[in-house]
């Protein structure tokens, strides 16, 4: 989980844009549901779902809205690194209470 004093925690995906889609970025919730609410997402694309910005999800865990997310450069570090360059990315707000998924926060081993 990334996040500093000033700025809320926030989980990315890293790998949807190898398959021509957006990353996802999810803020304000812990690691796991985090990880649980992307993972469910990265599933839908890897099956070959186009996720639209202005869509709402229906997920196990909650509903979400996807909204464009532009300058993504300045959050999405390590996909940007990982395809050299600018990569675009969608905002993931939870439409509903999300269910939250156990576990314990650690530290960004990718953290800048």
């Amino acid at each position: 989980m990334l996040g500093e004093e000033e700025s809320p925690p926030f989980v990315y995906t890293i790998g949807l844009y190898g398959f021509g889609h957006p990353e996802l970025i999810l803020f304000a919730t812990s690691q796991a549901t985090a990880a649980t609410v992307l993972n469910d997402l990265g599933e839908l694309v890897r099956a070959g779902r186009i996720l639209e910005p202005g869509e709402r999800v229906a997920l196990p865990s909650g509903g979400v809205h996807l909204l464009a997310f532009p300058e993504s450069e300045h959050w999405l570090y390590a996909a940007h690194d990982l395809y050299g360059g600018s990569v675009p990315a969608m905002l993931v707000v939870p439409a509903d209470d999300l269910v939250d998924t156990p576990g314990v926060d650690g530290p960004c081993a990718f953290c800048r």
